[in-house]
């Protein structure tokens, strides 16, 4: 695999957890990134942010004369390796677990055993295409879970976990290994790990301006429209915003 990510701190990490999603959107789209919201991919443990660096591991569809290939045996203690495993032994904290399902979001990618390896892990979270089986039941756990939906059925006998970082696809959009991998209420944005420092004070600046716009036409009473796209008088309130230190409020 071509290595182009570039390793993205745990302090830059914790700095998105107050950026808008929309505001990445719009500053990634400035620079060509057009495809970089996932579909299909909805919250399961709602009012959780979700902000860490993609571990993947794809899936591809089942083939009975593949399944010992994927499955590398027992210890002798009547477990089985599969890539699976593998993944979610690469997590460390900051790390979310990324699992390509082909966007079969009632196919179960795994369930409540096997993901409370995230929890002893102290890993970020969990995204996925694919079903969740007992997705409340993984919810509990505390952290965010992002899934295509939640499931009652095994994913074995339709899908395989076949490798582990990996350049992947989930909700339609390429996820390279190391990305931050960004989760709200709206749903999951890729964020390139290469652009997470370049980005982050033109967001946090964009941020700031909607804020003091909101708070200037609210107390005044007056239409947002008149300060899109960015103006002289939306400056002139945004310099006023923090005079008066409604940021840190």
């Amino acid at each position: 695999m071509v290595d182009v990510a570039a390793s993205v701190s745990g302090d830059l990490l914790k700095k998105y957890e107050t950026v808008s999603n929309a505001t990445v959107l719009g500053a990634l789209s400035k620079r060509g990134y057009l495809k970089v919201f996932m579909n299909g991919v909805k919250s399961l443990a709602p009012r959780r942010r979700l902000v860490g660096r993609a571990v993947t591991l794809r899936y591809l569809p089942s083939r009975p004369d593949l399944q010992e290939h994927v499955t590398r045996g027992s210890h002798g203690e009547g477990f089985n390796e599969t890539p699976r495993w593998d993944a979610l032994e690469e997590l460390t904290p900051g790390d979310v677990l990324v699992a390509d399902c082909m966007g079969l979001s009632m196919t179960s990618t795994g369930g409540d055993v096997v993901f409370s390896r995230i929890l002893s892990k102290n890993a970020a979270g969990l995204v996925t295409d694919g079903g969740v089986r007992d997705g409340h039941k993984v919810a509990r756990y505390g952290y965010p879970v992002y899934g295509g939906g939640s499931t009652p059925t095994v994913g074995e006998p339709n899908v395989l976990p076949y490798e582990v970082n990996e350049p992947v696809q989930c909700g339609g959009v390429l996820v390279w290994p190391g990305d931050v991998i960004l989760g709200d209420e709206d749903g999951v944005v890729v964020l390139p790990s290469q652009l997470a420092e370049e980005i982050y004070e033109e967001c946090v600046h964009h941020d700031e301006i909607e804020a003091a716009i909101l708070w200037y036409t609210q107390k005044e009473g007056v239409s947002p429209k008149f300060f899109y796209p960015f103006n002289e008088e939306t400056m002139k309130i945004h310099q006023a915003w923090k005079m008066l230190g409604t940021s840190s409020e």
